[in-house]
């Protein structure tokens, strides 16, 4: 049921529910994917290599920041969701000002945190002398855009909360556009090398902050956006952390994680490093379609959880496993049958295209197991059981993949270690994520109440449309 962009997902087919809420989720992934693909190559046709190691090692210390916010909004949209399919209203309107007060607070502090530790970040990353200068200058502009950065994915996570993933869809296309429009005039017509990249971005990051905004002050008037009521609600505060923190600090270890275990790849030599990132740019194409589902069925989990409709979550979640499983069979088969032709856009190094096809042929038939992860990830989150997700995720993807990578690869030095790792990684959080799923299910359901924020006897009916 849909008012006024905003979709109710505690009545009506499940299956059709769930694809309407992941369908321009999953085409904002892939056009995010194809403006890194666009975004790179400008930047290093224009600028060269050192402009695009520059950005690229700038753009790991930004990654590091946003994405532990990114994890919070996931726990704004979990708490938003469920006050919405509560029908409890008047909550998350405090909700909804008390996460933008959060993001505009945040993004000042780690635009003041930028300023004063670029050096110390660099020389940290170990960035080479040549690039040193590029990045800083390149970071300096950039963190100028932490707080619409930040007010944008908080947006974004609340619009996702109420069922609305087509207005994100929307702005991410057009401000996308402005910024590979402006990375050429500056980069290539006016030769501002990464300043004019950095300038790009953080002009994009602004509109796209202000495009949200606006939406968001078009809500129902029960619950819009209002300048003068942007400020923290003590209790809307914990509640939004307590869901939070966790799937922030998930995201964090996995970023850490991921450069661990790139030392390991390291080792192999430049082939096998690039190698692995052309996989990583393939890899998009089939991780995005199943990370798209897992924040529908997040939104949907949450809804329905705020409803106290946990049957409904459980057939959710059965369905959302089968549409998981076809979405890899599908997107897997094309990536197989067009490898040579997907590969050959990023490289025609030999020895790069068979590091890449070695692990595309030994990953892809498994991913099937990371689509199953995601609905159970969807489904705890969605519940505001954001905690055991984290755990989990830091057992298998940091602890297990490092611990595994350390002991092994010195006894078999051979890529097919690490991908291994990853498949077995996948194995063991299937078995912990079901046996989670399973037990906080029982959990809820045996509790009187639908969910720790409301009852359903007291659910508002929708307040109206906006004007």
């Amino acid at each position: 049921m849909e008012h006024d962009g905003q979709l109710c997902m505690t009545e009506g087919p499940i299956g059709r529910e769930l694809l309407q809420l992941a369908l321009p989720v999953l085409l904002s992934q892939l056009l995010q994917q194809f403006y890194n693909i666009a975004d790179a190559s400008i930047i290093g046709q224009a600028a060269g290599a050192v402009g695009l190691a520059a950005v690229g090692s700038a753009g790991l210390l930004l990654s590091v920041m946003v994405n532990f916010f990114i994890g919070l909004s996931t726990g704004v949209s979990v708490v938003a969701a469920q006050m919405f399919g509560a029908g409890q209203y008047e909550r998350l309107k405090a909700c909804i000002h008390t996460a933008v007060a959060a993001a505009l607070a945040f993004g000042v502090v780690f635009q003041a945190a930028g300023f004063a530790g670029t050096d110390r970040l660099l020389f940290w990353l170990g960035t080479p002398q040549d690039a040193m200068e590029p990045c800083r200058r390149y970071l300096r502009i950039c963190f100028w855009g932490m707080a619409p950065q930040l007010v944008y994915n908080v947006g974004t996570a609340i619009l996702r909360a109420l069922g609305n993933t087509r207005s994100p869809l929307y702005y991410l296309t057009f401000c996308s556009a402005l910024n590979i429009g402006l990375d050429y005039l500056f980069v290539v017509v006016w030769h501002l090398d990464v300043q004019g990249a950095a300038a790009a971005t953080l002009l994009s990051q602004f509109l796209s902050a202000v495009l949200v905004w606006g939406r968001l002050k078009r809500l129902s008037p029960a619950f819009r956006l209002r300048f003068s009521g942007v400020r923290m609600h003590g209790a809307q505060l914990k509640l939004l952390a307590a869901a939070g923190i966790p799937a922030g600090l998930q995201a964090v270890f996995m970023s850490i994680s991921s450069l661990v275990i790139q030392t390991s790849i390291n080792s192999f030599g430049t082939a096998a490093m690039a190698g692995m990132t052309v996989f990583s740019k393939a890899e998009g194409f089939l991780y995005f379609p199943l990370f798209s589902l897992g924040i529908a069925v997040t939104s949907f989990a949450g809804q329905n959880a705020g409803a106290g409709q946990f049957e409904r979550i459980r057939t959710g979640m059965r369905i959302s496993v089968w549409v998981g499983l076809g979405l890899w069979a599908v997107f897997a088969a094309l990536l197989l049958a067009a490898e040579p032709l997907v590969l050959a856009i990023f490289t025609t190094d030999q020895a790069v295209l068979e590091n890449a096809q070695t692990a595309i042929r030994y990953i892809f038939p498994f991913y099937c197991l990371y689509a199953v992860n995601q609905v159970y990830i969807g489904v705890l989150r969605g519940m505001g059981h954001t905690f055991s997700p984290m755990a989990v995720t830091i057992l298998c993807y940091c602890a297990f993949r490092i611990v595994w990578c350390s002991l092994l690869l010195p006894l078999r030095h051979d890529m097919r270690v690490i991908y291994l790792s990853y498949i077995l990684s996948w194995v063991i959080m299937i078995v912990l994520l079901a046996v989670c799923c399973r037990r906080s299910l029982e959990k809820e359901e045996a509790a009187l109440t639908p969910s720790p924020l409301s009852s359903s006897s007291d659910k508002a009916p929708y307040p109206g449309h906006s004007d």
